[in-house]
């Protein structure tokens, strides 16, 4: 009896430390993703989907030497991809073979806006031959781009695509 009695005092049994790890695991997968609302991953999300299209653009730019734009509406809170904008001429999205226009703020980038996206000013940036870009304005046309850049919020998340002047190098911060 005395050997009973050490062996109930020397610690948790394997199953005793199983359950509290699972009782452990549960509650986590509960309350962990209700401390957060995901708005930074809808914003790097949209950022990064945002950051791809201005690449295409460019490459598209380069791949059929012609200019092609992208055109903002905070207002939609929408961008489109345009090979002229005189005429305006909305591309066919290579993948889902409809206009490329993407809209922000609906199914998986719910809660996700456009802000403040300025090109020396205007809300369209395109993309010369060699990748180059200019801010365009439908009384100048294009000029060369000295700052552009666009916000994407999500709740209290803000990030910035940039897009360099005359590199054309496109970066998120």
């Amino acid at each position: 009896m005395r050997h009973s009695r050490h062996r109930a005092n020397r610690g948790f049994t394997l199953i005793e430390i199983l359950v509290v790890v699972v009782i452990i695991g549960i509650a986590s997968a509960i309350i962990l993703p209700q401390l957060s609302s995901r708005d930074d991953l809808r914003a790097a999300s949209a950022a990064r989907a945002l950051m791809a299209d201005l690449l295409y653009a460019q490459n598209r730019s380069i791949a059929l030497q012609k200019m092609h734009y992208v055109q903002f509406d905070t207002a939609g809170n929408t961008y489109s991809v345009l090979d002229n904008m005189s005429p305006a001429n909305i591309i066919t999205h290579p993948v889902l073979q409809a206009p490329y226009t993407v809209s922000l703020g609906t199914g998986s980038l719910s809660n996700v806006k456009l802000a403040s996206p300025t090109f020396d000013g205007q809300t369209v940036v395109a993309f010369d031959a060699m990748g180059v870009p200019y801010s365009w304005s439908s009384g100048s046309g294009t000029t060369a781009l000295a700052a552009g850049s666009v916000q994407i919020k999500a709740g209290k998340n803000t990030l910035t695509v940039s897009v360099a002047p005359y590199s054309g190098e496109i970066t998120v911060q």
